[in-house]
């Protein structure tokens, strides 16, 4: 879009932001470039979407400082989060092609906050690119690489390292005269870095990365437009402590098209994924087709953009939920089931008797010989997890005042759970689950 004047008003041209600082905003005409205020009566009354950097708008031009925006342009895409300080929709830029998600391959690297970036991506009508960068602090980066092409449908991923250069002639498709594209991601994963390196020149201040966690500090406090040599557009954006969700309906069907495919293969259409019968969601997690942290993932995200689609809807529904659960503890208060269970039972896993009277204590949540319970406590005793699905032991922690509790994960559904130690446990598979630990420490022994 040019910056020609437009309409019979010689006063009214179009300009395009460049960037944004709270309420003064640079932009960019055939006539100069220079700063510009919106016109209050029209944007206090929001007539108009208050604007962002890649927006075009129509100015008053009043010359280099004094220019007055009169009105935003229609938007071929635009990229916004909720923010969590005042509950409200922000902008983050406008009418851009291409969004670099960007994530260092280092301490940060983080898949569940990449779908959330995803989840925006998709809904902004840009075209999502993953960038893993940093990849010459790392020895290796494999795995990283696919567990984000899994989880990155129908998006490329790309490794490079926007301090030596390596990757970036991938790239190249992507920069075109014609193209815009804006770049996202936490503090300190390189889009300053990158960006310098683009443009040739030392134009973005970097500032180096803490080697406790791999993160830095915000290096930029405001939304920037630059243009390459070639004429690309690249939108710099400040790194987001927080992704919230707003409006990402359609986001959360690209994001995550793999999760939704099971939802027309239940039995029944209505289907909640919990409990009833022929559920294709819960036999693909228990096929281990779908992981439990995919699902929690979406479901996550799924309540928090139901919460903002309809916050009047997902409130009444959250009142009715405490109600029901709160009439179902009345009347399990004096329920000898909300104490630990005490009776014998045959093993489902091993087929070995468990005796109660040989547990040192009246709580026995699993078998004393192979360690593996059932999911079928959402509180201790309570039985009314509707999973049913065995949990094997998987590590051992010791408490406070000593005593040792057991681990357990779901094979079902991968919810975690820890039951305390008895007495007449194995004690070889105790060691052995305490030795597991120690074979695989996150630091050099020694």
């Amino acid at each position: 879009m040019n910056s020609n004047t437009i309409g019979n008003d010689p006063a009214e041209t179009i300009a395009q932001i460049t960037a944004v600082y709270k309420d003064l905003f640079e932009i960019s005409t055939e006539k100069g470039q220079g700063f510009a205020r919106v016109k209050r009566g029209r944007y206090n009354n929001k007539q108009e979407a208050y604007p962002t950097t890649g927006d075009y708008v129509a100015v008053d031009w009043r010359g280099a400082d004094q220019s007055i925006i009169l009105r935003t342009l229609p938007r071929t895409s635009a990229l916004s989060r909720l923010d969590s300080f005042n509950g409200k929709e922000q902008m983050i830029a406008a009418n851009f092609d291409y969004i670099f998600i960007m994530q260092s391959l280092n301490h940060d690297f983080n898949l569940r906050r990449m779908e959330r970036y995803l989840t925006l991506a998709w809904q902004s009508g840009g075209v999502p690119i993953i960038l893993l960068t940093k990849m010459d602090q790392v020895k290796g980066y494999s795995d990283q690489l696919k567990a984000t092409q899994e989880i990155a449908l129908g998006a490329d991923v790309h490794a490079i390292s926007a301090q030596t250069g390596e990757g970036i002639a991938e790239l190249e498709p992507y920069f075109q005269s014609d193209k815009t594209i804006v770049l996202v991601g936490s503090s300190g994963v390189g889009k300053s870095t990158l960006i310098n390196r683009l443009l040739g020149k030392e134009v973005m201040e970097t500032q180096t990365i803490r080697e406790k966690d791999g993160r830095g500090r915000h290096t930029t406090s405001h939304r920037k437009l630059f243009t390459l040599d070639n004429g690309t557009k690249l939108i710099d954006t400040p790194g987001m402590r927080e992704v919230g969700m707003w409006d990402v309906r359609q986001g959360l069907e690209e994001s995550f098209a793999d999760v939704e495919a099971y939802f027309g293969k239940c039995k029944f259409n209505d289907c909640r994924h919990q409990s009833e019968p022929g559920c294709a969601v819960k036999e693909a997690l228990r096929n281990q087709e779908l992981s439990p942290d995919r699902w929690e993932s979406y479901l996550k995200l799924h309540a928090e953009a139901k919460y903002t689609n309809d916050k009047t809807a997902y409130l009444r529904e959250k009142e009715i939920w405490l109600k029901d659960i709160s009439k179902f503890v009345r009347q399990l208060k004096n329920n000898y089931q909300m104490n630990a269970c005490t009776e014998s039972f045959i093993c489902q896993e091993c087929g070995m008797s468990a005796n109660p009277e040989s547990a040192g204590s009246q709580h026995r949540n699993h078998c004393p010989h192979c360690l593996v319970s059932l999911h079928v406590d959402n509180r201790p005793g309570d039985r009314s997890s509707l999973c049913k699905g065995k949990m094997e032991p998987i590590s051992i922690w010791s408490k406070a005042d000593g005593e040792w509790a057991i681990i357990h994960r779901c094979r079902d559904c991968g919810t975690l759970k820890t039951n305390r130690v008895a007495a007449d446990d194995n004690q070889k598979l105790l060691i052995g689950l305490a030795e597991k630990a120690l074979k695989h420490p996150p630091f050099k022994l020694g």
